[in-house]
Protein backbone atom coordinates (compact mmCIF):
# COMPACT_ATOMS: atom_id res chain seq x y z
CA UNK A 1 0.00 0.00 0.00
CA UNK A 2 2.83 2.39 0.75
CA UNK A 3 4.27 2.14 -2.78
CA UNK A 4 0.82 2.85 -4.20
CA UNK A 5 0.59 5.98 -2.11
CA UNK A 6 4.03 7.15 -3.23
CA UNK A 7 3.19 6.48 -6.89
CA UNK A 8 -0.11 8.29 -6.50
CA UNK A 9 1.61 11.31 -4.96
CA UNK A 10 4.23 11.37 -7.74
CA UNK A 11 1.48 11.21 -10.38
CA UNK A 12 -0.43 14.05 -8.72
CA UNK A 13 2.74 16.16 -8.60
CA UNK A 14 3.43 15.47 -12.28
CA UNK A 15 -0.13 16.43 -13.25
CA UNK A 16 0.10 19.57 -11.14
CA UNK A 17 3.36 20.53 -12.83
CA UNK A 18 1.85 19.93 -16.28
CA UNK A 19 -1.21 21.97 -15.40
CA UNK A 20 0.89 24.84 -14.03
CA UNK A 21 2.99 24.85 -17.20
CA UNK A 22 -0.18 24.80 -19.29
CA UNK A 23 -1.71 27.71 -17.37
CA UNK A 24 1.48 29.73 -17.87
CA UNK A 25 1.41 28.86 -21.57
CA UNK A 26 -2.26 29.84 -22.03
CA UNK A 27 -1.82 33.07 -20.10
CA UNK A 28 1.15 33.96 -22.29
CA UNK A 29 -0.43 33.22 -25.68
CA UNK A 30 -3.89 34.67 -24.97
CA UNK A 31 -3.85 37.20 -22.14
CA UNK A 32 -3.12 37.17 -18.41
CA UNK A 33 -5.92 35.32 -16.65
CA UNK A 34 -7.11 33.58 -19.83
CA UNK A 35 -6.89 30.17 -18.18
CA UNK A 36 -9.66 31.24 -15.81
CA UNK A 37 -11.86 33.02 -18.37
CA UNK A 38 -11.78 30.85 -21.51
CA UNK A 39 -14.55 28.33 -22.08
CA UNK A 40 -13.99 24.65 -21.31
CA UNK A 41 -13.95 23.54 -24.96
CA UNK A 42 -11.17 25.96 -25.84
CA UNK A 43 -9.15 24.97 -22.77
CA UNK A 44 -9.65 21.29 -23.54
CA UNK A 45 -8.49 21.76 -27.12
CA UNK A 46 -5.49 23.81 -26.05
CA UNK A 47 -4.55 21.32 -23.32
CA UNK A 48 -4.60 18.37 -25.71
CA UNK A 49 -2.48 20.34 -28.16
CA UNK A 50 -0.12 21.32 -25.35
CA UNK A 51 0.50 17.78 -24.10
CA UNK A 52 0.87 16.53 -27.67
CA UNK A 53 3.40 19.20 -28.53
CA UNK A 54 5.29 18.74 -25.26
CA UNK A 55 5.27 14.93 -24.88
CA UNK A 56 7.89 14.94 -22.11
CA UNK A 57 5.29 16.45 -19.78
CA UNK A 58 3.20 13.29 -19.63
Amino acid sequence: MKSYSNNHIKEENLLTNIWDAFVDHIDSIYFPGASELLDKKTLSFEFESFVTYYPNNR
